[in-house]
């Protein structure tokens, strides 16, 4: 379980996670992450990347990604973005990421291909909200 971060936030107990990857043959998911604090689990779903965390979040801020590719190729994996999420499915978090082509189709990483993605999340309750 992550603190509160509060780092240089508007928003109180920000916590903001990490996850790293290089994807195994046809996309698959590694047995190892390179930065993965917070996280229980990623599963690989056609072309989306399910993310679980260790704990439930009172909301979900956004995430920002970038895929570093193996071999350059616009019709392959190029960026990512979150498509759905749930903020306590059967007690934890999760968020869906999906690596797109230049074009926008949504693909599955190819063997080699870096995914770098932060989550954003907050522990309280804002005081707007």
């Amino acid at each position: 379980m992550i603190p509160s971060q509060d780092g240089a936030n508007a928003q109180y107990g920000v916590v903001v996670i990490d996850l790293v990857f290089t994807a195994a043959a046809a996309g698959a998911v590694p047995t190892t992450f390179t930065a993965s604090t917070g996280i229980t689990s990623v599963t690989k779903s056609t072309n989306d990347y399910v993310v679980v965390f260790d704990q439930t979040y009172v909301t979900f801020l956004g995430g920002t990604g970038n895929i570093i590719q193996a071999s350059v190729d616009a019709t392959k994996a190029f960026e990512v973005k979150h498509t759905a999420f749930n903020l306590s499915s059967s007690g934890f978090a999760t968020v869906t990421v999906s690596p797109m082509t230049a074009a926008g189709a949504a693909t599955a990483l190819a063997v080699g291909d870096i995914l770098q993605y932060q989550f954003y999340f907050t522990t309280v309750p804002q005081p707007n909200s």
